[in-house]
C-alpha cells in the first residue's frame, strides 16, 4: 500500500529532466527484462503459477484454484529451482491423491512462455518422476492463451500480462495504470511482500476484488486528482520557459496538499479491508491445510493396506 504513496510522491517530485521517466522506463525495462524471468503454469487439477528469476530460482508460487491452495499449503516451492519445484508439485499432487486411481493416464500440463529449453527440462524431469514411481502419466503443453486478450490490450507479452494480473489480484487497491507504470522488478518486489501466509485465499478473491472496486468508487475524487497530477507532469515535457515550469510546479504542490488527506483516508480503508480478508484467509488456509492432511492420510492409508 505504501507503493501508491511512493508513486504519487515520485510523480509530484518530478522535474523536467525526469518527468517522463515513470512511463518511458517502464516500457524499456519490461522490454529488456522479457528474457530475465520465467513464467510457468502447472496444472493437473491443482493449478499453480510460478515465477523464476534469470538463475531459475522460484521467486513466487501462487495458487490458481482451490486445489492449488491445498497443494501449496503442504509444500514451499519458493527458493527451489523451477525444475525442482515442478517435480515437487507433481510429487505432492501424487501424495495428495490427485492422480487417477483407476490406472488411467494422468497428465501434467505445463505452460512456459518463450523458453522451449526450459519447457523441455521441466517436461523431462516430470517424465522421469513418472517412470521412477511407475505412474502411468504424461506431460502435455498448456498455453497462456487465457492472457491473450489482456496482453494485446496492454501491449505486453502473455507472460508479463500474467504477472501484472497477479499484482492486480494481490493488490486490488492499485489501478491498472499504477501497475503498468511499474517495472517487472517492481512487480516482483511487490509479490515478494505478499507472502503466502498473507495472501488473500483464492476462494475469497472475487469477494475481495468487489470490496476494493466499491472502495475505489467511493474515492473517485482521489483518482481524478491522480489523473490531474499525471497530466500536469506529462505537460512538463512540452514546457520550455522557467516561468511555465514554476507555474506547473506550483499547481503540483497544491495538488499534493489536497491529495495527502485523501490518500490517507483511502489507505486506511484499504488496510481495514485487507485486514478483514487476511483474517478470513487464515481460516480458509487452515481449511486447505486440513483438507491436504486428510487427503494425504486417506491416500496413504489406501496404499498401505
Amino acid at each position: 500500500m505504501k507503493k501508491i504513496s511512493r508513486i504519487i510522491s515520485t510523480l509530484l517530485a518530478a522535474t523536467l529532466g525526469c518527468a517522463t521517466i515513470a512511463s518511458c522506463s517502464k516500457k524499456d525495462d519490461t522490454a529488456t527484462a522479457q528474457d530475465d524471468y520465467s513464467y510457468v503454469t502447472l496444472r493437473i487439477n491443482p493449478e499453480i503459477d510460478l515465477i523464476a528469476d534469470e538463475s531459475g530460482e522460484v521467486l513466487s508460487a501462487s495458487a490458481a484454484n482451490d486445489d492449488g491452495e491445498v497443494l501449496l499449503s503442504m509444500v514451499t516451492l519458493e527458493g527451489m529451482s523451477i525444475e525442482e519445484a515442478s517435480v515437487e508439485f507433481t510429487e505432492t499432487a501424487s501424495e495428495l491423491g490427485y492422480f487417477d486411481e483407476n490406472g488411467e493416464t494422468d497428465t501434467v500440463y505445463i505452460g512456459v512462455e518463450g523458453d522451449e529449453e526450459l519447457e523441455e527440462k521441466i517436461n523431462k524431469n516430470i517424465r522421469d518422476y513418472f517412470d521412477n514411481k511407475g505412474i502411468n502419466g504424461k506431460v502435455s503443453r498448456e498455453t497462456l492463451d487465457k492472457y491473450a486478450d489482456k496482453a494485446m490490450e496492454w501491449a505486453l507479452s502473455k507472460g508479463h500480462t500474467k504477472i501484472a494480473m497477479r499484482v492486480l489480484d494481490a493488490f486490488p487497491e492499485l489501478t491498472e495504470e499504477d501497475v503498468l507504470n511499474m517495472t517487472v522488478k517492481e512487480w516482483l518486489e511487490l509479490l515478494k511482500t505478499d507472502k503466502h501466509a498473507d495472501k488473500i485465499a483464492v476462494s475469497l478473491q472475487e469477494e475481495y476484488r468487489a470490496a476494493m472496486d466499491a472502495l475505489k468508487a467511493e474515492h473517485e475524487e482521489l483518482f481524478a486528482l491522480r489523473t490531474q497530477v499525471k497530466e500536469l507532469i506529462d505537460s512538463l515535457k512540452n514546457v520550455f520557459t522557467e516561468e511555465e515550469k514554476e507555474l506547473i510546479k506550483a499547481q503540483l504542490s497544491l495538488l499534493e496538499e489536497t491529495l495527502k488527506p485523501l490518500e490517507k483516508a483511502f489507505h486506511d480503508a484499504v488496510a481495514a479491508i485487507r485486514a478483514q480478508f487476511k483474517e478470513a484467509s487464515k481460516d480458509a488456509r487452515k481449511d486447505y491445510r486440513t483438507e491436504g492432511e486428510n487427503r494425504q492420510k486417506e491416500f496413504g492409508d489406501k496404499h498401505h493396506k
